[in-house]
């Protein structure tokens, strides 16, 4: 992927998340559920890995930490790329440097390594499971 279709992409996916966000948490705020998108959840009637990460994120902006770790530890990680890569890709297009291209590029390597991508999709999968176990409550 070239750095401009990356940095399009991302600056995209991006803003759009945290419209999604604030869109979220107005309807979260009414007292009114947030639009269920989740094919896997409308199948199953269980959540997926994924589930919960907005209300995780609508109780992050809360102030709400313990509550966004029940909802989906994956929260934590969802704010800070919603939060950082736009303005980190417009950082980078302001000063002229390829700093996320980089990130990118590295982080796409590190992906490909067998056991790391291993690592990092069971700890997703433990997260899950933990979920389905505990905290099926909260859905």
């Amino acid at each position: 992927m070239t750095r401009r279709n990356l940095y399009f992409l991302a600056l995209f996916l991006g803003l759009a998340g945290q419209i999604w966000i604030v869109y979220s948490y107005k309807k979260l705020e009414r007292q009114e559920e947030a639009f269920n998108t989740c094919i896997f959840n409308r199948v199953t009637g269980l959540p997926c890995p994924s589930c919960g990460t907005i209300h995780s994120i609508v109780s992050i902006i809360h102030g709400n930490f313990r509550q966004a770790l029940m909802e989906n530890p994956l929260g934590y990680l969802g704010f800070l790329i919603v939060l950082i890569i736009p303005y980190w890709i417009l950082a980078d297009l302001a000063l002229g440097r390829e700093s996320f291209y980089r990130f990118f590029l590295l982080t796409d390597r590190l992906l490909k390594i067998p056991w790391v991508l291993i690592s990092f999709l069971s700890l997703i999968f433990l997260l899950w499971m933990v979920k389905l176990v505990f905290f099926l409550h909260w859905f």
